[in-house]
């Protein structure tokens, strides 16, 4: 069958719900899209092994994944396919552009698909950060020097700092990086400022599939909650945001339910009824 639809779903906070399950029905209208010659993307920021560890052995009705909010893609059976990364020099520019702005909790994520190794310095350490430290105890090493080559560098940040700190890293870096705004997914206030070589985001990303497949633009569509899924949104001919996204989201993009309540199952048959 040839495949003339696309439609792209965030998960954390939009196909996952918040218990960790997946709700029946929205993996029905999935595989039914799938069924009717549409591609399916999963697309979020964790790495593989992120991804992996949250699936736990489930299987989910998607034909390609979009991780590290776009650094890579991977095929439904786990081939990658597509992935771009830093240079040694460019994250020390990142990490030199962070200092400068007054952050000093920041990681360095390893080379796409080893994206979950958790490189780090000396810090003031905020909780989330030490979280996340400790929930990736055996993929963590401190380092000396950050001249080295990675999928992304991460600094956290008080809500009340991110837009000053990402206002002054899009003076500095910002036509040479890619700056993406993300809620921390531990607790689910600290802002993480993720920077990724030129170019890379969710939207890009999906964009790299649907040339593959010479799909129109006008046959798109997504789903997301989050700062991180604004470009992928925007991107998208068709929008949709779940009711428990940030509350300027909600006036951007047509407004669905919450990932507790089927909120990608609305936005498929809202999707469908309009093409």
């Amino acid at each position: 069958m040839k495949k003339t639809l696309l439609f792209a779903t965030d998960l954390d906070g939009t196909l996952l719900r918040s218990d960790g399950s997946f709700s029946s029905q929205d993996l029905n209208s999935l595989r039914l899209l799938r069924d009717s010659g549409c591609i399916v993307v999963l697309a979020t920021g964790r790495s593989p092994l992120s991804l992996k560890k949250c699936l736990n052995g489930r299987e989910l009705p998607v034909d390609w994944y979009v991780l590290s909010s776009g650094a890579g893609i991977l095929d439904n059976r786990w081939n990658v396919s597509f992935s771009k990364s830093l240079s040694a020099s460019h994250t020390l520019q990142i990490y030199n552009a962070f200092i400068e702005a007054g952050i000093t909790d920041i990681s360095i994520q390893g080379v796409f698909p080893d994206a979950h190794i958790l490189f780090w310095m000396e810090g003031l350490f905020c909780l989330d950060f030490r979280k996340r430290l400790a929930y990736y105890r055996e993929f963590s090493k401190k380092i000396d020097n950050p001249e080295i080559p990675a999928t992304e560098v991460i600094g956290f940040v008080s809500p009340e700092e991110a837009d000053s700190v990402i206002f002054e890293l899009e003076k500095t870096i910002g036509k040479d990086f890619s700056i993406i705004r993300a809620t921390s997914p531990i607790d689910h206030k600290t802002v993480w400022i993720e920077v990724f070589a030129k170019g890379v985001n969710k939207a890009s990303a999906c964009d790299v599939v649907r040339n593959q497949f010479h799909i129109s633009k006008q046959n798109t569509a997504a789903v997301g909650n989050d700062w991180n899924d604004i470009q992928m949104l925007r991107w998208a001919h068709s929008s949709y945001i779940t009711a428990n996204a940030p509350e300027p989201l909600l006036h951007e993009f047509t407004k669905v339910p919450s990932n507790e309540l089927n909120g990608v199952t609305v936005a498929v048959n809202h999707w469908l009824k309009t093409l």
